[in-house]
């Protein structure tokens, strides 16, 4: 397997029409044009894997947040007919090595669908064998009601997620042991509501969602194989 970073043109294309198109949800998923043109302008990275005869099979997006220092794991996708393998773990692995080294972030994310809204599929996998992957690479889960911003115009936000760290640095962790600094986590979504949606919206799901993080002390960190513990956001 060969791990290359992926700019706009033909591998792009390849990657997002035939791995993470089949993989996400329309709502889940910026367009080509969005995500390439983030690419471009440097607040995104698209890393793929390679098979031998360099064929994509697997691709993972990150999004930086720096008035936060935060990365964001938006997309993790593996071909269907390569999963189970160690491919995903391996680029799980490169990405997050790489992704601290170039972005010096406190904290990275990770949003991930909840199994009591979101249902298994052949296309988009499964949302309990996905947080137990996670788990086994030191993911941990916040216990807010999250929900994905709408991505844009036409776009409609996804309730039923579940906003996870992944990495959580000495500057990032909260002043209780197992906890995440509540700061950071709302410059993240502040930045990424204004991004998505124009501006932070004061309606009732963000504004549980914040006062979710009113923890000076640190958020606590619960295990991401306990879904059931977990909050569910709704509209």
């Amino acid at each position: 397997m060969r791990v290359v970073t992926v700019e706009p043109g033909a591998l792009f294309d390849a990657v997002f029409t035939g791995i993470l198109r089949q993989a996400f949800p329309a709502d889940e998923l910026p367009s080509a044009a969005q995500l390439s043109g983030a690419v471009s302008a440097g607040g995104s990275q698209v890393v793929a894997a390679l098979d031998e005869a360099g064929t994509p099979v697997a691709v993972a997006v990150g999004e930086s947040f720096p008035e936060s220092d935060v990365l964001l794991l938006s997309h993790l996708a593996v071909s269907p007919d390569r999963r189970s393998a160690g491919v995903g773990g391996q680029l799980l692995g490169y990405v997050l090595d790489a992704w601290r080294t170039r972005y010096a972030p406190r904290v990275i994310l990770v949003e991930l669908e909840h199994p009591a809204v979101h249902r298994a599929s052949t296309a988009g996998g499964d949302p309990v064998a996905r947080l137990r992957f996670y788990a086994r690479y030191g993911g941990r889960a916040l216990p807010v009601p999250y929900f994905q911003p709408a991505l844009g115009p036409g776009r409609s936000r996804v309730y039923g997620m579940i906003l996870g760290t992944l990495w959580v640095g000495p500057d990032g962790a909260g002043t209780v042991p197992g906890s995440v600094d509540p700061e950071p986590v709302r410059g993240f979504l502040r930045g990424y509501f204004t991004q998505t949606e124009g501006a932070v919206p004061a309606d009732r799901p963000t504004r549980a969602l914040f006062v979710s993080l009113d923890r000076p002390e640190g958020v606590p960190l619960l295990p991401l194989e306990d879904p059931a513990a977990l909050p569910v956001s709704t509209a």
